[in-house]
């Protein structure tokens, strides 16, 4: 019955991943069309990415909908979901060990902490292999929480 619960919450993420992406991709396509969807994808992306376009790789002639070290943390995302059942399979749920999470989180933050201190200047290619490292690892945290939120259910507090 877990591995059941955890298989289908594997897949309906790994559907959402897919589309994520997708949406990420249609916005500058929408865009070249002349579409109104195209602005409205580039607005939903808008708060949890700068959106600049000089970091951010082009499609069709527009920027993307996230610059590359967000594309890169999706792509990543991707793959570290692909990778999931293969690695922790569907029949136990668990954390990645701290060291772990240090070594995928380390590169990402002293890159862009140098970044934003204008210490250096990172290329996109770059940026984008950084981000896709520390989201190759996110799957391994977001699949245990919601397996787990599955599999105990949410305790209300009355």
């Amino acid at each position: 019955m877990n591995a059941k619960k955890i298989s289908w919450i594997y897949s309906a993420s790994l559907l959402g991943i897919l589309g994520w992406l997708g949406a990420i991709w249609l916005a500058p396509y929408l865009r070249s069309r002349g579409a109104p969807l195209g602005k409205f994808i580039y607005l939903c992306f808008s708060p949890i990415c700068h959106q600049i376009p000089a970091r951010s790789f082009s499609f069709v002639g527009y920027p993307l909908a996230v610059c590359a070290r967000c594309l890169g943390i999706y792509f990543g995302f991707l793959a570290g979901m692909v990778l999931y059942p293969f690695v922790r399979g569907f029949s136990t749920v668990r954390l990645p060990k701290a060291r772990v999470f240090l070594a995928f989180t380390a590169p990402i933050v002293v890159d862009t902490v140098a970044n934003f201190f204008h210490l250096w200047e990172t290329s996109n290619v770059l940026r984008l292999s950084l981000g896709f490292l520390w989201g190759s690892l996110l799957p391994f945290y977001f699949m245990t929480g919601l397996a787990e939120l599955a599999l105990k259910g949410i305790k209300h507090i009355e």
